[in-house]
């Protein structure tokens, strides 16, 4: 019977143990697990850390997850949807420095493949860890660390390589996992960059630009930003001139460094442009 939120259980030791060298755990670090399920993962890292949170969406593994560890202090198991989780809330000596602890935050996880965006974007949005383990699709494993130029490169790309370098780790074949799903899955680790290449004022103005970008992929530049905007091409041409941008190149043939470098002029263009 297939469990009721569709979850493959990772099962292989020795993928368990690929993640655990990855993450690079030291005995003062405090980890967050997303969706331990049935443990496997679990009872490896409370021996490796100070503190371990278990965060588990399903209401009977959470339970038995509880009573499994029950009377263990380095552990902590919460039922809640990740998505709506508060990390400042569960990790406050993360953002409180009067109770500030030695270490860093680890994030682990065998990621469910219907919500894997959504779970990087709450993730990225919180800059307080520093490393992140985690069992994804292997398609998303390779948008996230795509060049321009690349067929699947696009908005995933530019939005986990703005905040972390992106590594594979391995391969993961279908029967690693209880039960089987349908595609190869990989172990990346995301190194949190100290500094994102934009400025925390423009990253609003970064992904409005990027989003006009890639709003119609086959176009060139140009025509993309102008259909985005609804502006005309004669005000959006000058205006990537300026950038020194060449008005015919497309979204996927852009890296980082030069969406990062438009963004604070792209921000100034919305407004002198009355564009909300």
């Amino acid at each position: 019977m297939r469990p009721p939120l569709g979850q493959h259980f990772l099962r292989d030791p020795h993928v368990v143990q690929a993640i655990l060298a990855a993450a690079e755990l030291h005995p003062e670090d405090s980890a967050l697990e997303i969706g331990p399920g049935k443990g496997v993962l679990t009872t490896e890292l409370i021996g490796r850390v100070r503190h371990l949170t278990a965060v588990e969406l399903d209401k009977k593994l959470a339970e038995r997850l509880t009573v499994r560890f029950q009377g263990n202090p380095r552990v902590t198991i919460i039922q809640s949807d990740f998505l709506r989780l508060n990390l400042s809330e569960v990790f406050p000596q993360a953002v409180t420095p009067a109770i500030r602890q030695p270490g860093s935050i680890k994030i682990l996880g065998n990621l469910p493949y219907s919500i894997t965006s959504p779970i990087f974007e709450k993730i990225l949005a919180w800059p307080h860890w520093d490393t992140g383990v985690f069992l994804i699709q292997r398609e998303v494993a390779d948008r996230m660390r795509s060049q321009p130029g690349s067929r699947v490169y696009g908005i995933l790309s530019l939005a986990v390589q703005l905040f972390a370098k992106v590594e594979n780790i391995i391969q993961v074949k279908p029967g690693a996992f209880v039960p089987p799903p349908k595609v190869t899955s990989t172990v990346i680790r995301l190194r949190r960059k100290a500094v994102a290449e934009v400025p925390e004022k423009q990253i609003p103005a970064f992904f409005d630009l990027v989003h006009a970008a890639f709003a119609h992929r086959r176009k060139t530049l140009v025509n993309s930003l102008a259909l985005y905007t609804n502006l005309p091409k004669e005000k959006i041409t000058p205006w990537l001139r300026r950038q020194r941008m060449a008005p015919d190149r497309r979204a996927e043939t852009l890296g980082l460094p030069e969406y990062a470098q438009m963004a604070e002029a792209w921000s100034i263009f919305r407004r002198e442009n009355d564009l909300t």
